[in-house]
């Protein structure tokens, strides 16, 4: 996370130039390159984040077109909704507990366990089984998961089925 007092800092770089050896004045940092320094969490600009979370809205135009049976008819619209979140700050549509679909609720722990803990991922190293655990719980705690979808993952450990796919080879 970048500190506050480090974000204001480097606006300070964004005047500064120098004379080229071509006479030119030119920016010592370019903007997009400062913007990257100034993301205050993760390493993600805003348009990769939003490249990357519009996978939902792929996902659901994409599961729209096939045409499933009766019982089956919700699975793009719970795939849509794996990604928000019970107090509104989830994507791609802000949905708020009572409209989230209790099937999304229980994809959404599933997915972030799943997430934390994969070893296959170039940009971030996986997190123990144990710590990604208590994150699950903490993120039940501040109203983002669902609790009572977590208690059930956790006692039926459900984690447990995916441990030999975790762990790098």
């Amino acid at each position: 996370m970048l500190p506050q007092e480090v974000a204001l800092e480097l606006n300070l770089l964004e005047d500064l130039t120098y004379q080229h050896w071509t006479g030119d004045s030119r920016t010592l940092i370019e903007t997009r390159d400062l913007d990257l320094l100034k993301i205050p969490k993760g390493s993600l600009s805003a348009a990769e984040r939003e490249e990357i979370q519009s996978h939902v809205t792929h996902t659901f135009r994409f599961l729209s077109q096939i045409p499933w049976t009766s019982e089956l008819a919700g699975v793009p619209e719970i795939a849509w909704a794996h990604h928000e979140r019970l107090n509104g700050k989830g994507y791609p549509r802000q949905l708020k507990e009572p409209d989230i679909p209790v099937q999304s609720k229980l994809m959404a722990v599933s997915d972030v366990y799943d997430a934390l803990t994969a070893a296959d991922r170039p940009y971030k190293a996986a997190v123990s089984v144990e710590r990604s655990l208590e994150i699950l719980e903490q993120e039940a705690k501040v109203n983002l998961l669902d609790a009572e979808v977590l208690r059930i993952f956790l006692e039926a450990k459900i984690y447990e089925r995916t441990l030999a796919h975790t762990r790098p080879a």
